[in-house]
């Protein structure tokens, strides 16, 4: 993986878009100290997948007693108001 700042992407960012399309991969470093913050990658064949929803239908469950309802307490786990 090639380490870029975000001078040198904006200075050759077509040509950096071009090797991406290659497989190439970008890590993009910023600011003085140069610290990691993306990395430029080619999508997946097929583009980015969709998650389906429900997955979970028919293997988790979800139940409750009485009427849902806390106390200001319960819901702050025993936090004082006054912290």
């Amino acid at each position: 993986m090639t380490q870029m700042t975000v001078a040198d992407l904006k200075a050759d960012f077509s040509s950096v878009l071009t090797q991406v399309q290659m497989g190439e991969q970008f890590q993009i470093l910023f600011g003085r100290s140069k610290k990691p913050v993306a990395v430029l990658s080619p999508l997946s064949e097929g583009g980015r997948h969709r998650r389906r929803l429900g997955t979970y239908e028919g293997r988790a469950s979800f139940s409750e007693q009485g009427d849902g309802k806390i106390s200001l307490e319960e819901f702050l786990g025993g936090i004082d108001e006054a912290e």
